[in-house]
């Protein structure tokens, strides 16, 4: 009651210094601009006539009929200053001036080449600098653009080549100078890597991805749960949003590329760039809770002598989540991993094994185990996962796929490898789940008898149910399992899971029909974003009921 007062005297506080300093509201600013609007079309009608009266702005000789739309100010040049102007802004949008309008232009077309392999710079062992001319003869921009990857077009004696180039503003198509110096012919993909591109294959690269647009659909995937298409389909309209057909399809490279891309970013990030001999382990490319007790990480070695085992027993939520489905691929054999169990998704190949012996031990699962063979054709019907009670941060290496429903073998697999992840075993751990009353009963007996579940020595389950799902529960489970009367469990409602579920809601049908190892990717990255959010946000919001409780 005395957190409710103080929340309402803050609220009231807001509002009257609101309306004390005339701080104004959205309607107020449109408002505002309603004067104006005629004002407004003016200027944008004023910035399509013919830029500096058609001159130079750089050399005041040419004519200055091309502008450019991604440069600051309005500047007008001719075709060999604007060349000079973008050497090393390759990915700038022209207009060029046709006499009643401006249209769209490229700097391919006023015969800008883009050189690799020396900083941006044309090779020193050129003999004479490559002309673009010969590119006339691969015909229009769609002819260029029509080329797969990995196709041969009319690679000149001169080094120079057709890239098409996927980047943040669109697609480009450019002219390449490739390095001459001996043996280059052999890493023009490691070129493209040092000139911020990434190549969409490496013997004969053709299409390229800009180092920013690939940081980009990384963050619209998280933040705004884009799919590839769609995101391809916008720098499509970009590029030409009349005819966005006319653009290359490089939907399939990006899908591929991106892979790559978020894999390396990874591993530089967690400390696996420099150190090349030390590969990741199960859980070593994931990010956990920074407030919860982690010995070695936010516990000082006397930590068994300073603190009492309550202050540093680990709470954990237990759920299911039937919407990440996963359907069965054709050809589960030519499937490519980059990080199995490396994040949040456990290992395959252990828990394979796990649930194999754990259907064929008991003969009175027969007809289960038959369902499980007759089924549609889901190889997945959902995901478990254990959090972190309080913060709500995914554990990783313990996030489980089901196979029907959600079984017991399932989360036995799950909660053990979540109990395992601290270095050092704490003792008492508080499992809180949906249907603990019945999933604690013979959970000991279950890990002495598998050989794929253990526990640390001395590990205590303190099985709890969430205060949402206990009030389906009979009567008996209120006092036993009820977080009210469990001793020092602390104020949580042990239902943190669930609101976690939501955005793993609108990614699971882009993620259905994906290959495994692409899914448990994916899945990987979105609940290491959820946790990053929580680790940058929990400062934020503890000082906020720091000054909520201490200075109001």
């Amino acid at each position: 009651m005395k957190r409710k007062t103080k929340v309402s005297s803050l609220n009231f506080k807001v509002s009257s210094f609101l309306k004390k300093n005339h701080v104004q509201a959205q309607n107020d600013f449109l408002r505002d601009y309603l004067p104006w609007r005629t004002e407004y079309l003016s200027v944008l009608l004023d910035l399509e006539q013919l830029v500096n009266n058609g001159k130079c702005n750089d050399c005041g000789e040419g004519e200055g009929l091309i502008r450019c739309l991604s440069c600051s100010g309005t500047r007008a040049w001719c075709p060999s200053c604007v060349l000079k102007a973008h050497q090393h802004n390759p990915f700038h949008n022209l207009q060029l001036w046709n006499g009643r309008f401006y249209e769209t232009t490229t700097l391919q077309a006023q015969g800008y080449i883009m050189y690799l392999g020396h900083g941006g710079e044309p090779c020193p062992n050129l003999s004479h600098q490559p002309d673009p001319s010969p590119w006339e003869d691969l015909g229009s921009m769609e002819d260029v653009f029509a080329q797969e990857e990995g196709d041969t077009i009319n690679d000149t004696q001169l080094g120079v080549s057709n890239l098409v180039i996927v980047h943040s503003t669109g697609v480009y198509s450019h002219s390449v100078s490739w390095c001459q110096c001996p043996g280059a012919e052999k890493a023009h993909h490691l070129d493209l890597m040092k000139a911020r591109l990434f190549p969409a294959s490496l013997t004969r690269p053709r299409s390229a991805f800009t180092f920013d647009v690939l940081d980009n659909f990384l963050i619209d995937a998280l933040e705004c749960k884009t799919s590839a298409m769609s995101f391809y389909q916008k720098l499509r309209r970009f590029t030409n949003n009349a005819f966005p057909d006319k653009i290359p399809d490089r939907y399939r490279e990006l899908m591929r590329v991106s892979r790559i891309w978020w894999d390396l970013v990874n591993r530089k990030r967690f400390g696996f760039g420099h150190d090349t001999e030390r590969s990741p382990g199960p859980g070593d490319l994931a990010l956990y809770c920074p407030a919860c007790p982690q010995p070695g990480i936010n516990l000082p070695t006397s930590w068994r002598y300073d603190y009492e085992e309550w202050l540093v027993m680990r709470r954990y939520v237990v759920d299911g989540n039937f919407t990440a489905q996963h359907m069965k691929m054709k050809i589960p054999e030519d499937d490519v991993s980059l990080a199995d169990g490396k994040g949040y998704m456990v290992t395959e190949g252990p828990y394979q094994a796990h649930i194999h012996d754990s259907k064929s031990t008991c003969s009175n699962h027969r007809a289960v185990n038959a369902t499980n063979i007759q089924r549609s054709n889901l190889r997945a019907t959902g995901v478990g996962a254990t959090a972190c009670a309080r913060h709500g941060c995914f554990v990783p290496h313990a996030v489980v796929d089901f196979q029907k429903g959600e079984r017991h073998m399932n989360m036995d697999y799950s909660i053990c490898n979540a109990v395992k992840y601290t270095p050092e075993p704490i003792g008492s751990t508080l499992i809180i789940y949906d249907v603990a009353c019945q999933w604690s009963i013979h959970f000991a007996e279950r890990v002495d008898q598998s050989y794929h579940l253990s526990l640390p020595e001395g590990t205590k389950i303190l099985p709890a149910v969430g205060k949402f799902h206990l009030s389906a529960h009979k009567l008996q489970c209120f006092p036993r399992f009820s977080l009210n009367f469990m001793t020092r469990a602390g104020h949580i409602d042990g239902e943190i899971l669930e609101t976690l579920w939501a955005p793993f809601n609108k990614i699971s049908p882009t993620a259905r029909s994906m290959s495994l190892a692409h899914r448990k990717e994916v899945l990987d990255d979105h609940m290491r974003d959820s946790n990053w959010k929580k680790l940058v946000g929990i400062g934020k919001s503890n000082l906020f009921w720091f000054l909520l409780l201490h200075l109001t």
